[in-house]
């Protein structure tokens, strides 16, 4: 077995980055040395949060999001939090799962399946244009360039549906790569990378954990649990099962209690707080396990 380690972040929003920020603090805190990894993968949410962990950064950024909130982790000044997100208010996310289902259900393979949710997202009026959203997922990262260490980001081609990982040798902008794996169909705008469209990395699976397949250690989070069968690519189940044949896998998932501090819709910056503080509670609750799996 290879001893390399990669750590899969899986997507879930707003709410998604303040958990994973939180669990993730807990574990440095601990001891934890997260940034030993050989390779980050990061789907939408955890695309921003695999960004500032790379670059060593993300107990200030966690700070920065929950600049007004009491349950923040003392880590010294912040930057100032980001003003430029438009929140979606009226996003829910019983609703998004129904309307993805029912792309899900037409005909053709997994790629056709999320060509048409693409579809929609090409052609849905979207809350921000192309350049805010852009312009606010760069006020959110704590860096413009990539970082040195390997670091994967997750995007769907909304043209044709096509995967893609995008890292430090594809001919683009962090933030861009950032906001096109985040760039929720029918919410965000897809984002343009080399004349083409992409949209939120999720729409083939929320952790896309597969994409780790070959290291000997995966740390996989993921915010919530996946259903096996989905028509749009692995679910986590299938991705977990595959991994374990050659891999030693550790999953840390939002836990109930968590799933309700995301409320129904967790695009809204109200979620922060109490995902982060849920975040913390499972990272410091897991992080003994976890340090024996990642040391030894």
């Amino acid at each position: 077995m290879s001893e390399t380690r990669a750590i899969v972040l899986g997507g879930g929003g707003v709410a998604g980055i303040a958990w994973e920020m939180g669990a993730l603090a807990a574990l440095l805190q601990q001891g934890v040395d997260l940034n030993a990894a050989d390779l980050v993968i990061g789907t939408s949410a955890g695309s921003t949060v695999g960004a500032a962990l790379r670059m060593g950064q993300l107990p200030a950024v966690l700070a920065a999001q929950l600049v007004d909130a009491e349950q923040a982790p003392d880590s010294g000044p912040a930057p100032a939090a980001d003003q430029s997100y438009k929140e979606p208010s009226g996003f829910s996310s019983e609703a998004f799962i129904e309307l993805t289902a029912t792309a899900g259900r037409g005909d053709g393979d997994e790629r056709a399946a999320r060509a048409r949710v693409g579809e929609l997202a090409r052609t849905t009026p979207a809350v921000m244009t192309e350049g805010e959203w852009v312009a606010s997922i760069r006020a959110l990262l704590p860096g413009r360039d990539w970082p040195d260490k390997p670091l994967g980001i997750t995007v769907v081609d909304a043209g044709d549906g096509t995967f893609t990982v995008l890292d430090s040798t594809s001919d683009v902008e962090l933030a861009r790569a950032v906001a096109a794996s985040c760039a929720v169909p029918t919410v965000w705008p897809p984002v343009t990378i080399l004349g083409r469209q992409f949209m939120d990395g999720g729409m083939r699976s929320a952790t896309n954990a597969d994409v780790a397949e070959g290291y000997g250690k995966v740390l996989v989070l993921a915010c919530g649990p996946e259903t096996p069968g989905s028509p749009f690519g692995p679910g986590l189940p299938e991705a977990i099962a595959k991994l374990e044949q050659h891999s030693r896998t550790f999953l840390l998932e939002a836990d109930d209690a968590a799933l309700r501090d995301f409320g129904a819709n967790p695009l809204l910056r109200s979620t922060r707080g109490p995902a982060a503080e849920a975040g913390w509670r499972q990272g410091d609750e897991a992080a003994q396990a976890l340090l024996e799996f990642w040391e030894n």
